[in-house]
């Protein structure tokens, strides 16, 4: 009996010196992959926060000039940290007969090792036509 429990006991050692290595790599990836990333994901959190704001905020959207628009989001940037170019560069606002459509479309690149870059695309849009849906684009209708 003892020597079969010997036997079992020998067989269960656990993970060698390659396999920890292995494991070590691919948690050490993802961990880097992480911290490139989810900064960027948050700044895009505080882009939609600042488009809200501005649909509820005192006065109404469609009665501020480009401008007033513009310094509204710049200074809910700075307040918030948000660092990168494109959120403050692509404001487009297009006025419509009643109503307005403001766009944030950007892009963001990351360098991730070596020459290898990370390249992400946030779409925020605020329609004052439909508040609600505030930061998502509209979809086609069929």
């Amino acid at each position: 009996m003892r020597a079969n429990q010997y036997k079992t006991i020998k067989c269960q050692r656990g993970l060698g010196m390659l396999q920890w290595a292995l494991v070590i790599a691919v948690a050490g990836f993802f961990l880097l992959f992480a911290f490139k990333v989810v900064p960027l994901y948050a700044e895009n959190r505080y882009v939609e926060s600042a488009l809200r704001s501005l649909e509820t905020g005192g006065e109404k959207v469609e009665q501020m000039t480009d401008a007033e628009i513009k310094k509204k989001l710049g200074n809910f940037y700075m307040i918030n940290n948000v660092r990168s170019e494109g959120p403050t560069k692509n404001i487009k606002i297009d006025r419509r007969s009643e109503d307005l459509l403001i766009t944030i479309d950007y892009e963001t690149r990351v360098p991730l090792f070596y020459n290898i870059d990370l390249v992400l695309s946030f779409q925020n849009h605020l329609d004052s036509s439909r508040p609600g849906q505030c930061c998502k684009p509209a979809t086609a209708t069929k």
